[in-house]
């Protein structure tokens, strides 16, 4: 998208686009944009964004395909849990 245009989100068609689905193309707000970083080796990583339905699409995102992601949320509430059991031990 260039910097000069101005978009209206495809997806909630509410707040203003600031990237493309990497797929289809469709204009998405900084909510709608799903994120994933993809490799294709050890020094080879990008980010990429697509729309919600091209993000689940196998054919198109294999790595959304998966029913559960371990992501950073997940690492946080492993930590904080970790956290917690230490206080009520102390």
């Amino acid at each position: 998208m260039k910097a000069n245009e101005n978009h209206i989100c495809e997806i909630c068609g509410k707040a203003e686009a600031v990237t493309e689905c990497e797929h289809c193309g469709k204009h998405l707000c900084r909510d709608c944009r799903k994120l994933e970083i993809w490799g294709t080796g050890a020094e080879d990583l990008s980010v990429k964004y697509f729309c919600p339905d091209c993000k689940e699409n196998p054919d198109v995102n294999p790595w959304g395909a998966y029913d559960k992601e371990f992501g950073l949320g997940d690492v946080l509430n492993i930590v904080n849990n970790e956290k917690d059991q230490a206080l009520k031990a102390a």
